[in-house]
């Protein structure tokens, strides 16, 4: 790709953006100073290349999902916010009584998009005891862990009390890691195991109607996606800390921003998501400032 076209993919998907039609070329020609002749030869060397496609014959053109991507790549390290503006965050963060779900509420109001907060130990708690008791329906888990932190988890299994002594017999503690089953409680031992590792992880979620205000909420395929995306669960790999991503179109029409960080014994993520037509340069700007924030990155 040369500098020329680069310049009017750019153009073009921050026009898109702004106005959520598709942009003719004679608005793309005007803003770069170029003749009609030449951006039309650009604009359809653009679309040969897959950055750019052309709705119906007589209409503009908007980006595709390649195009997103390399726009969205382009602005990568991301602007840091205002001084004065993360000088703000960093007073209204250190009032607050619950900063984690405080910081979510800060990304979805500067940004507009609905955010995700992911949280998770660096290392993994040692167990002390495991204590096991049959319920109507299922069996209730207690995990007695280092620092006095207690975790509850709710079974989908039933076993006679025999069996549930035998397994707390093989979970005497302490340990890091579940010990191997004995024969005949493997199916326990991996339901511990899942209620366990889920137990670790901190999740915080705020601002899902934001995706209502966006045209593409009249899709209720794009707002199943979101949705879905919205309230996934926390098994996937984080982003390592100190690195801004931009996940474009891994999930059909949605883009993900995602800034890793790591504060005292905890790794987290914060994940702003929107459609492929998201205000990149803001979202970008917003998830690094936050975890900067947050983490104590902010100098000022």
């Amino acid at each position: 790709m040369t500098a020329r076209q680069r310049a009017i993919l750019y153009l073009l998907v921050e026009e898109y953006i702004r106005t959520k039609a598709p942009v003719p070329s004679a608005r793309v020609a005007e803003g770069l100073g170029l003749s009609p002749a030449l951006c039309r030869y650009e604009l359809i060397a653009l679309e040969e290349m897959g950055y750019l496609s052309k709705p119906h014959a007589s209409a503009g053109r908007v980006p595709t999902r390649q195009g997103f991507r390399q726009y969205s790549l382009s602005l990568l390290p991301p602007k840091p916010l205002p001084e004065a503006t993360q000088a703000r965050l960093e007073r209204a963060l250190e009032g607050a009584r619950e900063p984690e779900a405080f910081l979510v509420k800060m990304a979805v109001g500067l940004s507009g998009y609905p955010a995700l907060l992911r949280l998770r130990p660096r290392r993994t708690p040692r167990v002390l005891q495991v204590h096991l008791s049959p319920l109507p329906e299922g069996t209730l888990a207690v995990f007695v862990l280092e620092g006095g932190r207690v975790k509850e988890a709710r079974l989908p299994l039933s076993l006679p009390p025999e069996r549930l002594r035998q397994a707390e017999e093989a979970l005497s503690g302490p340990f890091a890691t579940l010990p191997q089953a004995p024969r005949g409680l493997e199916e326990l031992f991996g339901h511990l195991s899942r209620a366990l590792s889920a137990g670790l992880s901190l999740t915080y979620r705020e601002g899902l109607s934001e995706a209502l205000k966006e045209p593409e909420a009249q899709d209720p395929g794009f707002l199943e996606r979101l949705v879905r995306l919205y309230e996934a669960g926390s098994e996937e790999l984080l982003t390592p800390p100190g690195r801004v991503d931009v996940r474009v179109g891994e999930v059909e029409g949605l883009a993900q921003v995602q800034a890793g960080f790591q504060r005292g014994e905890w790794l987290g993520e914060l994940t702003l998501i929107g459609p492929l037509r998201m205000r990149y340069p803001e979202a970008l700007s917003v998830a690094l400032g936050l975890t900067q924030v947050y983490t104590g990155q902010h100098a000022g």
